[in-house]
């Protein structure tokens, strides 16, 4: 190990045990250890091994990381980045492989791990701080740092059962990141935390990085992985896709679910829909790069199958970025196994789990497709974008409309796809509206009071 190589993993991997029932918990183990003892004994080691089997959420991972690198490690729910962070903690260990960690290590794992929900915020700051290797003197010279950078006031000498979650992650942000450890591991905790304090802790971490702390980074926000990690580990089902540039390993990222962003555009795109042959369909998905048929919808194989979801632009680009207030199409493509009329619906959802639109052919009027069993067909519909700027996602529905208005069957559902990245630069242009939404507005000013009043 390198003298400033910080960390080292080499091939871990981490295997849970997932047991056929409570019971063989304990027959299983005892059949092995007779298989073992007993040579004559044929065939235990087999039915024991018919009561379990082994789930994988790390397979054969090697990385390492130099003193005052900023590293981010990102992919989806269950990729298997927690349980990489708590084995570099220490906190889990690893079924096959070793990890070499070198100095302090301060991990915000789980928000308000380590804390006692019975004790005082101070109490606490004295009690983690202590944990962490500071002398008693120590904490004293840096509680004044610890309490400001909290920032939750009388509250600091109540019970943490009584905290909010955002105070409960500030005040363990603050004691985590004012004992200088020479590792800082971060695992999605500040989510939960305002903008602003996020943009302070984001602060920190640069501060720490500067003075030669190694920042761990986990978190579903590309943007702050883009900002403060120099090298990210991806991760996908357990293994490593890539360990490289940022940049590089975002792009991956976004392969897995979305199109490369191109320049955002406001020019209109029409809706339409149609019939595509089996030369179209390979000729499209090549476009599907971020959602296709070889990924888990969310509903079983029905009478109607979605083959692949795209967003274009006004030129027939892919993308995921685009201006507020601009247009978006979304494209799909899917296949009758059945006979039968079908729908097509848009959802769209908000960083708040909100619904904001659901929308598609037949709210727009259109009759529902008629499809023969193995037709294809490809719907577009053009969305103008009047929400703020943020991250979203959407989910794709087919469907068939049923005896009520507005009431249907949902046949085939996507996942959650994107994120959309819906942007606009208010610091320097003058934005279209203000708000969650914009709606279709009109103005005028009036130097006499107008005639058409009634």
């Amino acid at each position: 190990m390198s003298h400033d190589v910080i960390i080292s993993a080499q091939h871990v991997s981490k295997a849970y045990r997932i047991w056929e029932s409570p019971a063989s918990r304990l027959t299983a183990p005892l059949m092995e250890v007779a298989a073992k003892v007993l040579p004559g004994a044929l065939g235990l080691k087999e039915r024991a091994a018919r009561h379990y089997r082994d789930f994988w959420a790390l397979k054969d991972i090697s990385f390492e990381v130099r003193k005052g690198e900023a590293v981010g490690i990102i992919g989806r729910n269950g990729s298997g980045k927690s349980t990489l962070l708590q084995i570099i903690a220490g906190t889990l260990q690893p079924t096959a492989g070793e990890v070499k960690v070198q100095g302090r290590v301060a991990a915000l794992l789980e928000l308000g791990s380590g804390f006692n929900p019975e004790f005082t915020g101070r109490e606490n700051v004295y009690l983690n701080a202590s944990v962490l290797g500071l002398a008693r003197r120590e904490i004293d010279a840096r509680f004044d740092d610890i309490a400001a950078f909290a920032d939750i006031g009388d509250f600091l000498d109540q019970p943490v059962k009584t905290y909010s979650s955002g105070m409960t992650m500030r005040l363990a942000f603050a004691v985590q990141s004012a004992v200088e450890p020479d590792i800082l591991i971060v695992d999605e905790a500040l989510s939960v935390g305002d903008f602003f304090f996020q943009q302070k802790c984001a602060a920190r971490m640069r501060a720490l990085r500067e003075r030669g702390t190694t920042v761990l980074l986990v978190a579903h926000d590309m943007a702050s992985v883009r900002d403060l990690c120099q090298r990210v580990l991806y991760l996908r089902q357990g293994k490593m896709m890539f360990w490289g540039e940022s940049q590089e390993a975002i792009a991956l990222y976004y392969g897995e679910s979305s199109a490369a962003p191109v320049p955002p555009t406001a020019t209109p795109a029409a809706p339409r829909t149609g019939q595509l042959s089996d030369t179209d369909l390979q000729s499209f998905k090549p476009l599907a790069l971020w959602w296709h048929e070889n990924q888990p919808a969310e509903t079983a194989p029905g009478p109607v199958e979605l083959l692949g979801v795209v967003f274009l632009d006004a030129q027939g680009r892919p993308t995921t970025q685009v201006l507020m207030g601009s247009e978006l199409v979304f494209r799909v493509l899917f296949r009758a196994r059945t006979p039968g009329g079908y729908h097509v619906a848009i959802e769209l959802k908000n960083r708040y789990d909100q619904v904001l639109s659901s929308c598609g052919s037949y709210t727009c009027g259109l009759e529902a497709l008629p499809l023969v069993t193995g037709q294809i067909a490809c719907f577009d519909l053009a969305m103008q974008l009047n929400v703020e700027a943020g991250r979203y996602t959407c989910q794709v529905v087919l469907g068939q409309i049923g005896n009520q208005p507005n009431r249907g069957q949902r046949l085939a559902v996507s996942p959650w796809l994107g994120p959309i990245e819906i942007t606009w630069p208010y610091e320097t242009e003058r934005a279209p509206f203000l708000g969650l939404f914009g709606p279709p507005t009109r103005a005028r000013f009036a130097a006499e009071l107008p005639t058409d009043l009634p």
